[in-house]
């Protein structure tokens, strides 16, 4: 049989290990359902209307370099639907000078596109980035119904 303080030992090496278990089994629960709600298309996004919206980055630069280290950008979005659309939404990567990856992200621009015209939304702060980043390439992934 094991000492006082071994048992006591024993326990607190249980608990701890039931602990950290039951930690687990709680985080893959979360990422699991975050990578479940990221599969098929875009959540509020109208597959109908995105395939007749271009957009284009224009212009970008780093805004607060050295301490937030934050592409402005400004995207040109052309609507060639009928009807107006929303709420472009875009996905971002950064790279460094040489093109590896460093940063990747979403991006929702607020506003409203009329049927058959262009908006240039200047001025939209994507998200935190990395300090050398040298390079900016942005993706339509979708639009609202208005």
């Amino acid at each position: 049989m094991y000492s006082g303080s071994k048992q006591a030992e024993i326990k607190l090496s249980k608990r701890l290990s039931f602990a950290l278990s039951s930690f687990l089994a709680v985080a893959c629960m979360v990422c699991g359902a975050t990578l479940l709600t990221s599969c098929g298309g875009e959540m509020g996004t109208d597959a109908e209307l995105s395939k007749n919206v271009y957009m284009e980055l224009v212009d970008w630069h780093v805004s607060g370099l050295w301490v937030i280290n934050c592409p402005v950008a400004w995207i040109r979005v052309m609507n060639y639907n009928r009807v107006p659309v929303k709420n472009p939404k875009i996905s971002y990567a950064t790279y460094d000078f040489e093109g590896k990856l460093l940063n990747h992200g979403t991006y929702t621009m607020e506003g409203e596109v009329p049927a058959g015209q262009v908006k240039n939304f200047i001025e939209q702060y994507l998200g935190l980035v990395d300090l050398h980043s040298d390079k900016l390439a942005v993706k339509p992934i979708g639009v609202e119904r208005e």
